[in-house]
């Protein structure tokens, strides 16, 4: 079996590209959703309950992904089957097996949407953040202010040149090194906003202009008012958005056990959370040195241009917009990949692909070669659990199905996917070729890259993607394919017994509520981002 379709992510490197896809340029307009929702308690209170929703939220789509690519229990009970080979559930055929082919279509449009004006988003961010050193270079004509000019777009678009070959990887794996240096750098952007914060709020003086005294520290409790705080929540919301890259980082993910998938998700939600509540409690302090007594969308634009630290805060985040460009374009040029590959000329490449593949594999009696078992890291290898659910079970055994843990809803291998290659999916792969990954990942990074040369502002499209793209990708589709999914799976839990029966039902009256929740929200946030968009006066 060839290497390239050997499962070779770990724990550590599935966090740090999880990690990527979600903290980024967007943690900077924490500091204002902190301001407008009070600081002191609604904002963390909001900030816990979405990072636990989006948690939830992953784990459904995750299950949904393995009810799409497995057809039965027996199937998937059949550990002798099993090989550490990709898994090959995707976001787009996850909504197809729940609700229809219209449904992939759609999900694949979602996808490529949210990726593709991400992705212009970014570069504008990313022109921004170069502003300062550009100007310094060639002065831009008077009255010109923030926006694009030739230099600033040159430099942006130099940027761009340097970063596009990480764009045409084959998976989000081999960037696991990228996502680590973009974390480190989006650190230390936070750890100068709180410092500087921080000194603002214990220093004496005070730039306010106005002359009022009302909330002069910038600590508050709750929001002023049903808008502010109605504003601020797809702030939250589009902090947590990654689900576009889950799936295809769990099939890359060595023996994808429920724990494993439990502490990857976790620890890694975890530590955004964490980091998320840093940089939006201490940014949102910065209110008190502000002529307005306000913080804007971009904290870093409230502090002063000529601070030594600013300016490595700008570079830090630079950098992190940087390294993030591929997490946005890989997972739009796999959809569009697979798409060619699913058109006439695909498949008739396809068919030809896999009768060669297919002549050259072992024999029957050769069966032994074909398949291999998992490799694990030497920390990754547990010992017999000896209680309690934690990570002490084996993470494979071959002669009788996996146990059961906490994440299992109606099943005991849960998230071990039937690994069996059709000719049909192997064909697929061997398509997607570096040629075919090329050409589709330069379309789309240039295409948005020369997008964002004419764009001053990316504010409406941030607006609109937040409150509804966001909220149909990261929870409406995922909850309400795992209630499809897993409706179908009903038999299989009435075997399983009362117990088994019952983390079955829980989890689809989780699914439900949390429908219930954000399909309103939804409506109603995309209702006032188009009124603060097109309407309002402020």
């Amino acid at each position: 079996m060839s290497s390239d379709n050997k499962r070779q992510g770990t724990i550590s490197s599935a966090r740090f590209n999880l990690l990527s896809s979600m903290v980024g340029g967007g943690s900077l307009s924490l500091p204002l959703a902190f301001h407008q929702t009070g600081n002191l308690f609604m904002a963390p209170v909001i900030l816990i309950i979405t990072s636990i929703l989006a948690q939830q939220s992953i784990l459904f789509l995750i299950k949904a992904g393995v009810y799409a690519t497995t057809s039965n229990r027996e199937q998937r009970a059949n550990i002798n089957s099993i090989s550490n080979n990709k898994g090959t559930a995707t976001y787009e055929n996850t909504a197809r097996a729940a609700y229809g082919s219209s449904a992939r279509v759609f999900a694949m449009g979602l996808v490529c949407a949210c990726c593709f004006f991400g992705t212009v988003g970014y570069a504008v961010l990313l022109r921004d953040m170069l502003e300062p050193i550009v100007d310094a270079v060639v002065i831009p004509p008077e009255g010109v202010g923030g926006g694009p000019t030739l230099a600033r777009n040159a430099a942006m678009l130099f940027v761009v040149l340097c970063i596009t070959p990480l764009t045409t990887w084959k998976n989000l794996t081999a960037l696991k090194d990228i996502g680590a240096a973009s974390m480190l750098s989006v650190l230390t952007v936070g750890l100068i906003v709180a410092y500087r914060s921080i000194e603002c709020q214990l220093g004496e003086t005070n730039q306010q202009s106005d002359g009022s005294d009302a909330n002069n520290d910038g600590i508050r409790a709750f929001p002023l008012s049903m808008k502010q705080l109605l504003d601020a929540v797809p702030l939250f919301i589009s902090s947590y958005i990654c689900h576009f890259n889950v799936l295809p980082i769990h099939n890359e993910l060595r023996c994808p056990t429920s724990d494993r998938i439990r502490q990857w998700v976790r620890t890694s939600l975890w530590s955004a959370t964490l980091f998320y509540y840093m940089i939006g409690f201490t940014g949102s302090l910065m209110a008190k040195c502000t002529s307005s007594n306000q913080v804007q969308g971009n904290i870093l634009l409230d502090f002063d241009e000529s601070d030594p630290l600013l300016l490595l805060g700008r570079l830090c985040l630079a950098m992190t917009i940087t390294l993030a460009f591929p997490m946005l374009v890989i997972p739009a040029r796999d959809i569009l990949v697979r798409s060619l590959v699913g058109s006439r000329f695909g498949r008739r490449f396809n068919k030809r692909s896999a009768n060669q593949i297919m002549s050259t594999m072992p024999s029957s009696n050769e069966e032994d070669e074909g398949l291999t078992t998992v490799e694990f890291e030497p920390m990754e290898i547990a010992q017999p659990r000896s209680g309690g659910n934690n990570l002490e079970e084996p993470l494979l055994v071959l002669d009788r199905p996996l146990p059961s843990d906490g994440l299992d809803d109606d099943s005991s291998d849960e998230f071990v996917e039937d690994l069996s290659i059709s000719s049909e999916q192997i064909g697929s792969r061997d398509v997607d070729s570096k040629s075919a990954r090329t050409v589709v990942a330069l379309l789309i990074f240039w295409s948005a890259a020369t997008l964002a040369c004419s764009v001053s502002s990316i504010d409406v499209v941030w607006d609109l993607l937040g409150s509804s793209f966001s909220i149909m990708l990261a929870f409406i589709i995922p909850c309400g394919s795992y209630l499809k999914l897993s409706g179908k799976r009903f038999g299989d839990v009435q075997d399983g017994g009362s117990e088994g029966f019952q983390r079955w039902a829980i989890s689809r009256t989780v699914a439900w509520a949390m429908l219930i929740l954000f399909a309103p929200l939804m409506v109603v946030s995309t209702i006032n981002a188009v009124y603060n968009s097109f309407f309002s006066s402020e």
